[in-house]
């Protein structure tokens, strides 16, 4: 597997996941990784689609979310892709976002607060702030180590806003024990995981809530508590979203194959939700792309 190591602090000797601040690029067709406790890390798909396996899920990261798992949580790693999968993951240091997170003040977040990464280790809808900035460091890797430890700095505070506005979330929940809060979010995030891993599929209510192990009526209730919109709205802007990337780069596919591509099963009900979510019609952002000038380069995006 094709990769590229960039590193906060380079010792001279191989890089070490959890002994330094590290993100690693790769690609490849195949790969495999079992079962590998490793440090806490963000898991991003800059082209494809890639499935980490967790805790007995399957946990299906493309490119408009990313997967946050803590540290020392055994994962796996499963590639079987026609093209090459090109993912970029962030590997902390042991410690260091726990450290970041002392430092903060009690104004940008509680520091009396032991973090519980735990709560993160989900598959998030694309968040610009962390995105970004791991973008940043990929495309234009400071040139001294103070920098580069600045930048990994900077993305720890995003990770830890992050989790600030989870534990924002799981306040949201009914229950009268915090316990009781944390255990409800902990279900619906694993709903919510389910939902990005059969996104085009026709699934229904019952089958999210069983991989949630709650009923249909209190997963409903709790999703939306938890995140602000029913677990149906939340599928239709996976779609939405992965719909607009297959229509501005798929240039060899029609408008009626992409919505059958991602579930929909009549183009009329599609280009409706399309235009309602993104004020715009599949077929001129499809246009728009053709009509780019042949002699701008293509972005590759970082791959």
């Amino acid at each position: 597997m094709p990769s590229e190591f960039i590193r906060a602090n380079p010792s001279g000797g191989p890089p070490t996941l959890g002994g330094e601040n590290l993100i690693l690029r790769a690609s490849a067709r195949t790969h495999r990784v079992e079962n590998y406790p490793g440090p806490l890390s963000i898991k991003t798909v800059v082209k494809g689609q890639a499935i980490w396996r967790h805790d007995r899920r399957s946990l299906v990261v493309g490119q408009d979310s990313f997967l946050v798992l803590s540290d020392g949580q055994p994962y796996s790693l499963h590639i079987d892709a026609r093209e090459p999968v090109h993912t970029c993951c962030v590997f902390f240091a042991t410690g260091f976002v726990e450290s970041v997170h002392r430092a903060l003040t009690r104004d940008d977040l509680d520091a009396g607060d032991c973090i519980n990464t735990d709560f993160l280790s989900h598959v998030h809808p694309r968040d610009e702030r962390i995105l970004h900035r791991l973008g940043e460091i990929v495309a234009r890797p400071a040139p001294n180590r103070l920098g580069m430890d600045e930048q990994f700095v900077s993305l720890a505070q995003d990770l830890l806003l992050l989790y600030s506005e989870v534990r924002t979330r799981i306040g949201r929940l009914p229950g009268r024990k915090p316990s009781t809060r944390n255990e409800l979010f902990r279900r619906v995030s694993r709903g919510r995981d389910f939902l990005h891993a059969r996104a085009f599929e026709n699934i229904s209510l019952a089958e999210v809530a069983r991989a949630s192990f709650l009923s249909p009526y209190h997963f409903h209730r709790a999703f939306r508590g938890a995140f602000g919109t029913s677990p149906h709205e939340y599928l239709t802007r996976l779609r939405i979203a992965h719909a607009a990337r297959l229509l501005r780069t798929a240039q060899e596919i029609s408008v009626t194959q992409v919505a059958e591509a991602v579930g929909f099963e009549s183009p009329t009900s599609f280009a409706n939700l399309f235009r309602r979510h993104t004020g715009d019609s599949p077929s001129a952002l499809k246009a728009r792309k053709q009509l780019k000038p042949s002699g701008a380069p293509p972005r590759t995006n970082g791959s």
